[in-house]
């Protein structure tokens, strides 16, 4: 047996461990001790939205655009006036669309995307605003 096996046994032992651990203390926190990392909620998810947390950012969403087969397409949404993107993403409408790009670019987050089904498929870009 190699000395490199026991070695990556052990590391795995000590993560699992670490993870077991990790977890209890979780669990064992009192009730009005939050997290210190909360889940990323929207607006339309009210069971897990924070107030405090959405209302220092806008979220936005860009209309559908087409992609042809074997195209790319580009997507983009435009922050409200006075804001910058601070971070966003986007939608496809299949699982044959693939995103190749999503960045900020001014008061736009953009999203591209290749399309290598056999039909028409659909992407839209998502972005989170706030004041500069």
């Amino acid at each position: 047996m190699s000395r490199t096996k026991p070695l990556v046994l052990t590391a795995l032992a000590v993560l699992g461990v670490l993870a077991a651990s990790t977890a209890a203390a979780a669990d064992d926190r009192p009730a009005d001790k939050p997290a210190s990392v909360k889940p990323v909620a929207t607006p339309s998810d009210p069971a897990v939205a924070d107030a405090s947390l959405l209302a220092a950012h806008d979220q936005v969403t860009g209309d559908w655009v087409e992609v042809a087969p074997g195209a790319n397409g580009i997507a983009l949404v435009a922050c409200p006036a006075g804001e910058v993107p601070t971070g966003g993403g986007g939608q496809t409408s299949a699982f044959r669309i693939f995103f190749t790009d999503s960045y900020a670019s001014g008061e736009y987050w953009v999203v591209r995307g290749t399309n290598t089904g056999t039909s028409a498929e659909s992407i839209r870009a998502t972005a989170v605003c706030t004041t500069p």
